[in-house]
């Protein structure tokens, strides 16, 4: 089968369209496991769970066409790195870095979903 074989391009197309359907979904968790970091709650496993979101994102986003939003979640993986594997502190500023990558993602994937005139 090659990649110009209408079975193959018909199954891409449907495997794009379920990633792009989930991505809400993991910018979700993504949300729900930085306010458990922030609020405490388990913080070093929601930061390592956070890390592998964004790692996640990181490598599928330009494979699924969302080249943009993979370069934020990158952006993400590599704040949140820092935190997981530096033993960095919690500071104000480490906070600001990570929200800001999480919105950065946020607005990545609007954007994204803006371009391809996609609704839902």
């Amino acid at each position: 089968m090659s990649i110009t074989d209408p079975t193959f391009l018909a199954f891409s197309e449907l495997q794009r369209a379920d990633y792009r359907r989930a991505l809400p979904q993991r910018l979700a968790q993504i949300e729900l496991l930085w306010n458990q970091v922030l609020n405490y709650e388990s913080a070093v496993q929601a930061l390592a769970a956070l890390e592998r979101c964004a790692h996640s994102l990181t490598g599928s986003g330009s494979t699924f066409g969302f080249a943009g939003m993979g370069r934020a979640a990158r952006e993400l993986e590599l704040a949140v790195h820092l935190l997981v594997h530096a033993a960095c502190a919690l500071t104000c500023a480490a906070r600001t870095e990570v929200s800001q990558a999480i919105e950065l993602l946020q607005r990545s994937l609007i954007d994204e979903r803006a371009i391809r005139g996609i609704t839902s």
